[in-house]
């Protein structure tokens, strides 16, 4: 089970759910197209296993990275773009199978509930982390600023990584600058600060 899963996410991230077909899976895998039918029914239950196992482990690392954040102690203005920063890397990492999961969940209300769920609990650890310095953010609403900054950061290197709709803009731009700049405002969305102290206030 654990080669025919770990083989299908790579079939997967390599060409998308349209290519991907269980007599192929078979024959990568040595294992009878019969034994995967009596596991699932169809390619989209084994798809959906696949999109659970994949969130199940994006969410562990998605902690660890958090809780590594934590540790540091940063104030708010060194804490926004290193947060930033690492959780667009990481975003990037696992962006080849978060497309296929976000390109079937139109059609696929499991799918997407799953999906929802893990982009929800992201928003929360990252919130959550931002919160910690609650006492350094100037915004009058802090709840709605962290989450805020979330949302903005999510759409625009989503977009970027091509994690919506507008796959013609995938790519676009520089990827340094983009979460710079991104950075930049959130900082100064949080902090109020002065567009001329940049991130080294």
């Amino acid at each position: 089970m654990e080669r025919l899963l770990a083989t299908a996410v790579q079939m997967l991230a390599q060409s998308g759910a349209s290519e991907f077909t269980l007599q192929e899976l078979s024959q990568r895998t040595k294992v009878s197209i019969g034994s995967i039918y009596l596991r699932f029914h169809n390619k989209q239950e084994l798809i959906r296993e696949v999109q659970i196992r994949f969130l199940d482990r994006v969410e562990r690392e998605h902690a660890l990275l958090i809780n590594r954040l934590r540790r540091r102690g940063l104030h708010l203005r060194q804490l926004v773009p290193i947060a930033i920063r690492e959780y667009c890397v990481f975003l990037r990492k696992h962006a080849d199978l978060l497309r296929v999961f976000m390109d079937l969940a139109p059609n696929d209300p499991i799918v997407a509930a799953n999906g929802k769920r893990y982009y929800a609990l992201s928003a929360a650890d990252f919130a959550l982390l931002l919160l910690d310095r609650r006492a350094e953010i100037r915004h009058p609403d802090p709840v709605h600023a962290v989450n805020a900054c979330f949302r903005m950061m999510y759409a625009s290197v989503g977009r970027y990584l091509g994690l919506s709709t507008t796959r013609d803009v995938m790519g676009e731009g520089d990827w340094d600058q983009l979460l710079d700049d991104v950075s930049l405002m959130a900082v100064l969305w949080l902090s109020g600060g002065n567009p001329e102290d940049g991130l080294a206030a």
